[in-house]
């Protein structure tokens, strides 16, 4: 049988009438890096805090390796969660913030801690509550990726960063899960930018998971058909239509494409995925 690094059964939770969740299942094979995206109040927050063990579901189970997280210090041992914000004191210094998650976690790199340190260029005598909007950001980075916990989750990773920092960031990742395979889970809004990491989607949409595919699959679902308005609906009839526009005579429509469709006539591009979750959570129409 297969392990999976996360799996949801049925998991479903509601904040009094509002469905958060709504029979969530969801399996992760391992040592992948995954994108989880949605429009804010979808349920990514939700999800996350029950895979953690800080929400528990009102209904279906969240397991780590197999594991129940809940009551279950072993499980927990297995997966860092960066959040938005961070959760230390506002006494704490970053190096007795990195001293403190060094015994968290048991995979944890206390060198690889420090190069990130100097890398990130973090004052280790600075207190939490001293720190910038990025430097806290930077500090999480740290922590998420030095702990090589098992499954890692980086909550809005890029806030308050740089260019430059966001760049090292990712180019830190790929080379981290190159060396020490894992499983990284990325909830963010900065779709395109961090896309490029991701190997596979998992797209959740009023507290259902309305897509989850390998990266490249879901891109070439979808096109963006520019031509004369005659030929662009006349080809895309029939078909899930995610955006039109019309100008004059001439139409740009993107749209969901089975791999052996064919548009002559008209240009045709891929579609980025940032936009192609924008128009999917906005609903589709059939021409």
């Amino acid at each position: 049988m297969t392990e999976y690094a996360v799996e949801l059964k049925g998991l479903s939770h509601s904040y009094g009438k509002h469905m958060a969740l709504d029979g969530v299942n969801l399996r992760l094979p391992p040592n992948k890096i995954y994108g989880l995206i949605g429009r804010n109040g979808a349920g990514k927050t939700t999800l996350i805090n029950i895979l953690s063990a800080c929400l528990f579901a009102k209904q279906g189970k969240s397991l780590i390796y197999g594991q129940s997280v809940f009551e279950n210090a072993q499980a927990l041992k297995r997966i860092c969660v960066v959040r938005e914000k961070g959760k230390f004191l506002s006494t704490l210094t970053v190096a007795e913030a990195l001293k403190l998650c060094g015994g968290l976690y048991p995979n944890w790199d206390e060198a690889y801690a420090q190069k990130l340190v100097k890398l990130f260029e973090l004052n280790p005598k600075k207190k939490y509550k001293q720190l910038s909007r990025g430097m806290e950001s930077s500090l999480g980075l740290v922590i998420g990726l030095a702990s090589r916990a098992d499954v890692t989750v980086f909550d809005e990773p890029s806030l308050g960063l740089d260019a430059v920092a966001r760049e090292n960031f990712y180019d830190q990742l790929i080379h981290e899960t190159q060396d020490h395979p894992r499983t990284i889970i990325i909830s963010t809004h900065l779709i395109d930018e961090v896309s490029r990491v991701f190997e596979e989607v998992v797209i959740i949409d009023r507290g259902k998971v309305l897509r989850h595919e390998n990266l490249a699959t879901l891109l070439a679902a979808a096109v963006t058909l520019t031509g004369a308005k005659e030929d662009v609906h006349r080809l895309v009839e029939g078909k899930t239509v995610l955006r039109s526009d019309t100008l004059g005579g001439m139409s740009v429509v993107s749209v969901l494409r089975d791999e052996w469709d064919q548009f002559p006539g008209v240009q045709v591009e891929p579609l980025p995925l940032q936009k192609l979750f924008v128009y999917m959570t906005q609903g589709g129409e059939t021409q």
